[in-house]
């Protein structure tokens, strides 16, 4: 094993150069909350009242395919898994009576083996009852009206167990109800939410990494720097990242992580940030979990993002922070090559640690497909330290709490370590790149808010039919013009114009559509048009689509059955019949597996059959007819969907 002397300045840090305040340097500063910035904590009341356990829907242990999946590869360290839940698991919660008379609804949720819990809450409508998720102790919650987004969807915090209990309060003087005012559509399985210590003895993080705590000069930029937890497209993630001030220290919670992080406004509506999750002091005891860490929590709005080809950052907006951060400074120079660097960071979802280093020669890299520039990258090369999975998105620092960039990509591990890398380089994201693109929001320029005239805009297509499009105004209070921004955050939903200007007397008028194509499945799908405008607070179009794909049913008869010669001559009648009122067409017929689809227009009159109707084959012949059942098959297609079916007859003749 190699080991480190490190000189006497690395404590330090020696920074050459950074004597005097550079152009367009901002320095950080503390976030000393003069107001209360979280609500007060209801406890809900199975706990408050001792009420006895509720019932509890269990699900089965991960399967093969999932487990495969927590274990994938990738850019992200991947944190747990969305499972979902049948549509009627709400049917296990119970309603009971409190003093009072009051009616509390609560429902039990285990996922064996998870080290954490999330809730996803689809159509959810509290008005001013309450809703929580706990575990006996920690408690995420109480939730209202419809939820930290206002659009009904959202997903609770963690509650740091593998089981979770999920209480609703209806307000006082509601009607009784026999189900909650909400749908549980998922949970999220975390699996590495805690540091599992009875299982291993072995931190998560790589045995070189440092604990910045035990770096004076580093620990006022300690809480600029948060662990990032967030969900995507079906699986739970780990980055970090770190807070960012505004030149006039508005503390707006700018939060600046990787593009390849979070880079769409579903995901950033999911995200979680610990700013404590370190150890006490130097030496100290290392946390076993994350429950005790201070955090964000509401989820965030995406305001900026770029992927590996631009940049790789995403600058997202939190609800809130508590009082106590820092939010960091930044500078728009880079620093000179040769300049000593500094990293805060969470490697492998471990707590917080410092990596030390200097800038080298700017370099072009490769990860995965993407190509990345050397003009947008930064290069550094680890003296102390390392980066891991889970640090993507940490800052670079050139001096305490003054980023300069952020971490895109890392060494990979050799035999499980990335400490046996030397020299280990690591590539940043320029801040001053990023800087051109989300100066309005950090020098907190002066704007005009552009609201939609309605807040949500909702869609049925059916058969793959593109419903009409659906017009929305665009308003400002501003009687200047105002350039506004359209984001579409998913890529079903279309805009006619993604930019364009507004003003007090001059609304501005846009569509909003849905593309069938990337529908191609039933069911119920929401996504945001974000409205960016300057550094006002992002505005939102809240777009949902069912999606419905009607099918015909149709059903093939044959009669008489069995079939009897009389006088020589076999008589019978097919019959289909469509009985889900769709349209449908009659496109190919079998006979004991000769094909007679010619025959389909002389046998019936007609192939299509209109949706509740039917067509008849009344046919007759003569000759010698094998004994015993005979098959007629029958294919189609319906005339809306081109969904295809297939049907089968068996008749005897005698």
């Amino acid at each position: 094993m190699r080991f480190f002397r490190i000189a006497a300045c690395a404590v330090g840090l020696c920074l050459p150069g950074i004597h005097a305040q550079q152009v367009l340097r901002k320095e950080p500063a503390m976030y000393t909350a003069t107001e209360r910035t979280s609500r007060v904590e209801v406890r809900p009341p199975g706990i408050r009242l001792g009420l006895r356990k509720s019932r509890e829907v269990a699900l089965a242990p991960l399967g093969e395919a999932e487990a495969r999946l927590l274990a994938g590869p990738g850019t992200r360290l991947i944190a747990g898994i969305q499972r979902k839940l049948d549509s009627h698991s709400l049917a296990a919660g119970t309603w009971a009576t409190v003093s009072g008379g009051r009616r509390i609804w609560r429902m039990g949720l285990r996922s064996p083996g998870a080290r954490g819990i999330r809730v996803e809450f689809v159509n959810f409508d509290a008005g001013e009852g309450q809703v929580w998720v706990h575990d006996g102790s920690h408690v995420a919650g109480p939730y209202t009206a419809k939820g930290p987004q206002d659009d009904g969807h959202f997903f609770s915090e963690t509650v740091e167990s593998g089981a979770a209990v999920i209480e609703y309060a209806p307000p006082a003087g509601a009607p009784p109800a026999l189900e909650p005012p909400f749908e549980i559509r998922s949970i999220v399985h975390q699996q590495r939410t805690a540091m599992d210590f009875a299982a291993s003895a072995k931190d998560p993080a790589d045995y070189c990494e440092l604990d910045a705590n035990c770096y004076s000069d580093w620990q006022s930029s300690m809480s600029s720097v948060g662990q990032l937890s967030y969900v995507d497209a079906g699986l739970s993630y780990f980055c970090s990242g770190s807070l960012l001030a505004t030149r006039d220290n508005s503390f707006k919670p700018y939060f600046l992580t990787a593009g390849h992080c979070i880079n769409n406004e579903t995901a950033a509506r999911t995200a979680e940030v610990y700013w404590t999750y370190q150890t006490a002091s130097c030496g100290g005891t290392p946390p076993a979990d994350r429950s005790n860490s201070t955090k964000s929590t509401g989820g965030a709005h995406l305001i900026a993002s770029a992927g590996p080809e631009g940049g790789d950052f995403s600058l997202i907006l939190l609800a809130n922070v508590p009082s106590g951060v820092t939010f960091a400074g930044w500078d728009v120079n880079d620093p000179p090559v040769t300049a000593g660097v500094a990293t805060i960071h969470h490697p492998s979802a471990s707590w917080k640690r410092i990596s030390l280093g200097t800038r080298t020669d700017d370099a072009t890299a490769s990860v995965g497909s993407s190509t990345l520039p050397s003009n947008l990258y930064l290069q550094v090369t680890w003296d102390h330290g390392r980066v891991e999975h889970g640090s993507s998105g940490s800052p670079l620092f050139t001096a305490p709490g003054v980023v300069v960039g952020s971490l895109s990509y890392g060494e990979v591990a050799v035999d499980g370590t990335v400490c046996a890398i030397n020299p280990s380089t690591a590539g940043y994201s320029r801040f001053s790149n990023t800087y051109a693109q989300v100066k309005p929001y950090l020098e907190n320029l002066p704007a005009a808010q552009v609201v939609p005239d309605q807040a949500a805009v909702a869609f049925t297509e059916a058969n793959h039919a593109a419903p009409a499009a659906q017009a929305v105004k665009l308003t400002t209070q501003s009687s200047g013009k105002v350039s506004f921004q359209l984001r579409p955050d998913e890529s079903w939903i279309q805009v006619s114009a993604l930019n364009g200007t507004v003003s007090a007397s001059t609304p501005a008028g846009v569509t909003v559509s849905v593309d069938p194509a990337k529908l191609p499945q039933p069911g119920r799908y929401q996504g945001t048009v974000t409205i960016l405008s300057g550094a006002a607070a992002p505005q939102f179009i809240n777009v949902t689509a069912v999606v419905k794909v009607e099918q015909s049913n149709v059903a093939a008869s044959i009669a008489p059955n069995p079939v009897v010669q009389n006088g020589g001559l076999w008589s019978f009648q097919i019959k289909l019949n469509e009985t889900a009122g769709v349209a449908t067409r009659l496109t190919a017929i079998k006979f004991n597996g000769a094909d007679y689809s010619a025959n389909i227009a002389g046998w019936f009159g007609n192939a299509r059959i209109e949706g509740n109707g039917s067509i008849t084959a009344p046919l007759s012949g003569t000759g010698l007819f094998p004994a015993g059942d005979q098959y007629f098959e029958f294919w189609g297609v319906d005339e809306a969907s081109g969904t295809p079916w297939y049907r089968v007859a068996t008749v005897t003749f005698r």
